[in-house]
């Protein structure tokens, strides 16, 4: 067969490449794979593709040029020399005779060149930038030089494809040359068919090339003025936002501010794009205006390091064009562009600013207006449109950045936070906030206008603004009731938004029982917004809190529609919470109203008209926060009692009637048709439940020892002065009805539950929302419709009916696991019951092994963890470890073998492809081990967590903590997802700030110790989660388990009284972690830690028995193990070893055992790259000390450039 046979043999294989026949396909693979086996061959027939004299089809010539690709890149070594130069030569004359080729051909071609360089260059290939400048003397439109030089400093510098020697040596040559090198691309700047390599190679070279050379050359005034070109200015804009956003020291960023006077100059169309609101861009416009946008938000980032650093010897003058004003009007158009894509970059820029406090006096003062009406405008949530028909401007940009609503949505949601400290920032000086609260009240007015009333997302940006503004004037109002007293306003500005504030309201007060209950709902959470505005007079705060109370208790018929009050209830909380100080004087009536209006509720069953959950609970939970104002014991007790009495009466009604699970099912109505009587039984059991549980959650202990000695709290109980929650008088009576009821709730579960079998086995599955929790998805209120699309739900066939019962009932059990972890903190009433140990038992292990696993990590965080944390009394810990323990360690054992089994069949056997069928049934399985996985990691964190506090404290623990942990400290006991936003938007809680700083620091407790020591078996089963445990594959279980092993290490001794075998398990489990863990660095750091330190603890009674099992490792001689132990013995050149160098040691000792990541796992063959000579290093400010000798000595040693003297000469100079 001769040549050309060949190769058109070879092009219809590699067309066959690509043919749907699979047996074809093959065959043709094979055919190719055994041609690029051989280089020689290959090599020719990939030249021979670009014969002048034939023709043959693009992909057979891409095939050819990758067959000399992948030569080069992993056979180059092994080549002769006469056939590496031919390869150069045919390269060479490939690039001077195709200069037209399409563009893939070309960009292989170029890394086919880039290939060699990286082997040979420049050691021994010190030509090669003679021959690129060569190359560019043949043609003016030949461009490969400038693509070569661009991709080879992608590949070795940028993406960094070398090892550092190699990186070195070529980052040097090209910082050598770096001046004569942009000189160079300069020159072919100028020519229209290569702007775009030469801008393509600039942005490549201003990644590490020093800044100051690109000043140094008119290369910015050229690429500034290609700004204002529509075909390359999106490269320009490319190349300034890489040297715009450049890092290094001071004086190397420095020359950026020059960038100011080049990209600000008068009358520059690039910058006048954006105050063109009016006008839809082009598609390409769009998009060079964010790139764009990009460049100024570097070059503020430059501009706030260098005018506004920390270091006052260092903060360079301002910029004129930021002085004059320019830079701010460029600013101030990018916060009001409709798109919020562009308008982000302005606001990210207006915090950067405000940081660095490079603003001056008057500009800020000029410009803060003009920024809060912006922000005013921008937090209008503009709805996602899905039609271009009659799309208003930012509707059109909305539709253009993202792909559907969801990414829409989350995007939403990060700009949302930036507007929010932006507005924020501003307040946070007494001049500004004055102007943000005209602002506001401007704001106001325009909202509403007459032809605004109807735009609730108006109404929605205007709440938003307030509730920034209301944390702010919070202070204004103390607890004497003095306006004003911290003096953060002027009196006139004091007078003014009294006024104002006040007509508003009044405004606000006017409207009632409106047609549209959203309009009404923003109404009710501004006007708690604007209450520090009464000054806290009486006569405003009555008719506020009849205004609140009247229409949250009206009662609506709205069917089976969420109300758009429920959204809102929480402002009646808010005000509670802000100014219970104000509200408490009108208690004694809100407590009787609300007293009676409860009691006529629950009074009959025939009631028409009833209040919904939210509306009972809304005044309940605000009663309970101004019933913390109380400082009486007894006075708190007593209405505490009147609050709890009608729901004591419903839950012990249940408690009598209920003596089994089918009465339980039969008194709630869990059946196909229940009755009025069995139905009014489920809404009263589940509405109390919630009260109950968000009543107690709200009362509060006094951290006053004053209040709590003279009021009555203080109780002791076994030798230990506690707090008496008021509330538990109350709710201790309760105690058997509402463990009872969870008792029963878990037996649901259970195989053997008469719903088993019936209709409603869906009750102990998860809800929509629970499993779009675990597959990390947004549940935004926006956007309810991605839950369906996006996931499949067990609850798609469900109907309306049945889907609201999951969802409520859910909800219920969620609500009465948080209310049986908030009984556990009634301490020490709850443990001094009789049969108290019976009662929490029997309530906690009820159905455990059968209710599924994501209730039962509900379980441990709602129940278990509030239960070890307040339980005063070790028997009754004791009696409930011993059987949990050994059940949890067996569980998550056996989840975590399963997750690892799977994982280990799919890095395997890789995943199969099948029909549409098959591949549903996959996504199917696919969601559901993803739900699997998501919460047996969550279930392992809690329970760990539990652990932890049982074991260990705080290393600086003091009086504060000691006050938390006796007190009722919500946030630690893990129910932040039911306050308010306002709670959970606190950020002076000093509580949050001392847990969080001491939260890594623990040492063994003595209460834990003590429990370890009383039972063995918790001490053995405790021991074989935290050691065992270390395997699982889950980095936070892993890195919490070995702050607590670490802790214990020291105590093993006498935790497990001699017993070497456990000891030696115990080792075993560690080295088994690193075995499965050793590709992962950090968790690999962890393990070494600890078995150095268990290996140091026991050194002088247990080495040999750790020798022993360092023997057992494959490829570990006795040798070895002697030196390792001869060296954590001895010192090191009179030093000890740090623990750096211990883990080193054993690191090195127990290689052969630890596990490789994937990349290991599957190499490639190794590509041929071998070393070169070593080459003089050249730093990137000054010549090496010996070359400036030489170049004292030698005059002309700037000549002497390696051969390269007239490098850079054109022919057309």
């Amino acid at each position: 067969m001769n040549n050309f046979d060949l190769l058109r043999q070879i092009e219809s294989a590699v067309l066959s490449c690509v043919s749907s026949d699979h047996q074809r396909r093959q065959q043709a693979y094979t055919f190719v794979e055994d041609i690029k086996s051989n280089p020689t061959q290959s090599v020719s027939i990939g030249f021979d593709f670009f014969t002048k004299n034939q023709s043959f089809d693009p992909l057979a010539k891409h095939f050819g040029l990758q067959c000399i690709e992948e030569t080069i890149k992993y056979k180059w070594t092994s080549l002769d020399s006469q056939l590496k130069i031919s390869i150069k030569e045919r390269l060479w004359l490939l690039m001077s005779e195709q200069d037209q080729l399409p563009t893939h051909l070309k960009t292989i071609l170029v890394r086919c060149v880039c290939e060699i360089a990286k082997r040979e260059w420049p050691q021994q290939w010190p030509s090669f930038l003679d021959e690129l400048v060569s190359l560019t003397k043949l043609s003016a439109t030949n461009d490969y030089s400038l693509l070569i030089l661009a991709y080879l400093i992608e590949d070795v510098i940028v993406l960094q494809t070398l090892n550092s020697a190699r990186k070195r040596d070529i980052q040097t040559t090209l910082l050598q040359h770096g001046n004569k090198l942009l000189e160079f691309i300069e020159y072919f700047l100028e020519l229209p068919n290569t702007i775009s390599s030469s801008l393509y190679a600039l942005t490549m070279f201003a990644t590490f090339l020093p800044i100051e050379l690109f000043f140094s050359t008119k290369i910015i005034d050229k690429i500034v003025l290609l700004l204002n070109s529509s075909i390359h200015r999106m490269k320009a804009a490319e190349f300034l936002s890489v040297i715009s956003d450049r890092r290094g020291k001071y004086e190397e960023r420095l020359p950026l501010l020059q960038l100011f006077s080049y990209l600000f100059q008068t009358g520059s169309q690039y910058n006048d794009l954006f105050s063109s609101i009016q006008a839809k861009q082009s598609n390409e416009t769009y998009d060079f205006m964010k790139q764009y946008a990009m460049v100024i938000t570097a070059l503020c980032d430059q501009l706030c390091y260098l005018c506004g650093g920390d270091d006052v010897n260092k903060r360079a003058p301002l910029p004129e064009q930021f002085s004059n004003g320019t830079f701010l009007q460029v600013l101030l158009a990018l916060m009001q562009h409709p798109s919020i894509y562009i308008s982000l970059y302005g606001y990210q820029m207006w915090l950067q600013i405000l940081k660095a406090n490079i603003f001056q006096e008057n500009d800020y003062k000029n410009i803060s207006p003009v920024v809060l009406r912006a922000l005013c405008h921008s937090l209008v949530k503009q709805p996602y449109k899905k039609t271009d028909q009659e799309q208003d401007i930012a509707s059109y940009y909305i539709h253009y950045d993202f792909e559907d609503e969801c990414d829409y949505q989350k995007f939403v949601g990060k700009n949302r936070t930036v507007l929010i400290r932006s507005i924020d920032n501003v307040c946070k000086t007494h001049d500004q906030l004055s102007i943000a609260i005209r602002i506001g009240f401007d704001y106001a007015d325009y909202c509403f206008q007459s032809t605004n009333l109807s735009n609730l997302l108006l109404f929605e940006s205007l709440i938003a603004y307030w509730q920034i503004i209301e944390r702010h004037v919070r202070q204004l109002l103390t607890s004497r009731e003095v306006f004003n007293q911290s003096k953060i306003l002027s009196d006139t500005d004091q007078l003014s938004f009294c006024q104002r504030g006040q007509t508003l309201i009044e405004q606000l007060l006017s409207i009632n029982n409106h047609e549209n209950l959203e309009f009404l709902a923003y109404s009710l959470r501004l006007l708690t917004c604007l209450y520090v505005f009464t000054r806290g007079e009486q006569s405003w705060t009555q008719r506020i809190l009849e205004h609140l109370f009247r229409v949250l208790t009206a009662e609506r018929q709205l069917g089976s529609k969420v109300s758009p009050l429920q959204k809102q209830a929480s402002c009646l909380i808010d005000l509670c919470l802000n100014y219970g100080h104000s509200l408490f004087i009108y208690f004694n009536d809100l407590f009787q109203v609300t007293q009676n209006l409860v009691r006529q509720q629950t009074a009959t069953v025939e009631q028409q008209n009833r209040l919904a959950g939210w509306q009972w609970s809304s005044l309940v939970e605000s009663l309970a926060i101004l019933l913390n104002h109380f400082q009486s014991y007894q006075q708190q007790v007593l209405y505490i009692n009147g609050l709890v009495e009608p729901f004591a009466e419903i839950l012990t009604k249940f408690n009598t009637n209920v003596n089994d699970l089918q009465s339980f099912i039969d008194y709630i109505g869990l059946k196909s048709a229940p009755d009025a009587i069995s139905t009014n039984n489920h809404r009263l059991i589940l509405l109390s439940v919630h009260i109950l549980c968000g009543l107690l959650r709200r009362i509060v202990l006094p951290t006053d020892s004053s209040i709590c000695a003279n009021g009555g709290y203080q109780e002791t109980f076994e030798g230990t002065v506690f707090i008496r929650n008021p509330a538990a008088p109350s709710f201790l009576p309760l105690t058997n009805c509402v463990f009872k009821l969870l008792t029963y709730c878990h037996a649901l579960h259970s195989p053997s539950s008469p719903l088993a079998q019936t209709s409603f086995s869906f009750l102990s599955t998860m809800t929509d929302a629970e499993k779009a929790v675990y597959l990390q998805q947004e549940n935004n209120e926006d956007y309810n419709g991605s839950l369906a699309t996006t996931t499949t739900m067990n609850s798609v066939n469900l109907s309306d009916n049945d889907r609201r019962l999951h969802n409520r009932f859910s909800s219920f059990l969620d609500r009465l696991q948080l209310l049986i972890g908030t009984y556990f903190t009634l301490k020490p009433d709850l443990y001094q019951l009789n049969d108290c140990l019976n009662t929490i038992g029997t309530t906690l292990f009820s159905s455990l092994d059968h209710i599924p696993d994501f209730r039962l990590r509900n379980m441990m965080r709602n129940c278990f963890l509030p239960f070890v944390r307040h339980c005063p009394v070790n028997t009754i810990l004791i009696a409930v470890f011993e059987p949990l323990l050994p059940f949890m360690y067996t569980k998550l054992k056996d989840k975590w073998k399963i997750i690892t089994e799977r994982q280990t069949f799919k890095v395997t056997n890789g995943n199969t492809n099948g029909n549409n069928d098959e591949d549903h049934q996959t996504q199917e399985r696919c969601e559901e081990e993803v739900i699997e996985e998501q919460v047996t990691c969550y279930l392992t964190r809690d329970f760990i967590d539990i652990l932890r506090s049982l074991l260990t404290r705080q290393l600086n623990n003091n009086s504060n903590m000691n006050s938390l942990t006796n007190g009722y400290d919500i946030d630690e006991t893990s129910m932040d997802d039911t306050m308010t936003a306002d709670e959970q938007n606190t950020g002076d809680n000093p509580s949050r700030k001392v847990l969080s700083t001491a939260r890594n620091q623990q040492i063994p407790s003595e209460f834990g110790l003590k429990i370890l020591q009383e039972s063995s078996r918790i001490c053995q089963y405790c021991l074989l989660i935290l050691f065992d445990g270390l395997s699982w594959p889950d980095t936070s279980s892993i890195t919490k388990m070995s702050h607590i092993c670490q802790a214990l290490i020291k105590h093993l001794s006498i935790l497990i009284n001699g017993n070497n075998e456990f000891l030696r398990q115990l080792y075993i489990y560690i080295l088994c972690a690193l075995k499965i863990h050793g590709d992962n660095e950090p968790i690999v750091c962890i393990l070494l830690s600890l078995a150095v330190l268990m290996y140091e603890t026991f050194q002088q009674t247990s080495s040999n028995l750790f020798d022993s099992v360092l023997m057992e490792i494959p490829d570990v001689t006795n040798e070895q193990v002697n030196n390792y132990r001869d060296k954590m013995q001895k010192q090191f050149n009179g030093k000890s070893l740090n623990d750096k160098q211990k883990r080193d040691m054993l690191k090195h000792l127990v290689q052969p055992l630890m596990g490789q990541n994937v990349a290991q796992m599957f190499k490639r063959e190794p590509l041929a790259l071998s070393d070169l000579p070593p080459l003089i290093r050249f730093s990137k400010r000054a010549l090496h000390p010996v070359l400036q000798h030489l170049k004292q000595s030698n005059g002309d040693y700037d000549n002497d450039d390696h051969g390269l003297a007239s490098l850079f000469q054109h022919t057309d100079e």
